[in-house]
């Protein structure tokens, strides 16, 4: 019996030991996996930093672009004549359409007859110049003659299809295309 409790004992003592041993090596390991996922995890954010850097360099050269092409795009579509009073141009890629969109204004003076009166129109077109077709389109025309308030009158306001009453709204929903 006293041979069973010593084999016991120490076959105990051999279990212990194991189990040391065991959990030394568990918290080594465990020690080089946290300096693993710690490596890990700033590699992962050097890589992000770095995609987030040629990202931008991307927007910036697409811009460019953009701005390049609707300078192009304008010059070959629009032009002055001698009732001009404006005619210029802004344009924006945007980067979740992908596209160029091209906004135009054009101010000229109409033909009067009535000495003491003016008349004008503003014209404002959103186009998409990649594809060279208009998106919006606002027009309205002002009637000043010197006696009374001037007069105001929209011609046409819409914005991809969906009518309009106003610049106010016109640039509203214009704003979409030429920003984000």
């Amino acid at each position: 019996m006293r041979r069973v409790r010593e084999a016991s004992a120490r076959q105990g003592t051999v279990k212990m030991k194991i189990a040391l041993v065991l959990m030394i090596c568990v918290g080594m390991l465990a020690g080089c996996d946290v300096d693993r996922m710690t490596r890990l995890e700033k590699e992962n954010g050097d890589l992000k930093a770095k995609v987030a850097r040629q990202d931008t360099a991307m927007n910036y050269d697409l811009q460019a672009k953009c701005s390049k092409d609707a300078r192009a795009w304008f010059n070959q579509n629009w032009s002055r004549n001698k009732n001009t009073i404006l005619l210029d141009f802004t344009n924006h890629y945007s980067k979740s359409q992908n596209s160029c969109f091209i906004e135009v204004e054009h101010h000229w003076n109409e033909a009067t007859f009535i000495k003491g009166n003016s008349s004008w129109t503003n014209h404002i077109t959103l186009w998409n110049a990649y594809e060279n077709s208009q998106y919006a389109e606002f027009s309205e025309s002002h009637y000043l003659n010197f006696k009374d308030p001037p007069i105001e009158n929209v011609l046409a306001c819409s914005v991809y299809g969906q009518k309009c009453t106003s610049i106010d709204q016109f640039n509203n929903l214009a704003s979409h295309y030429m920003s984000d």
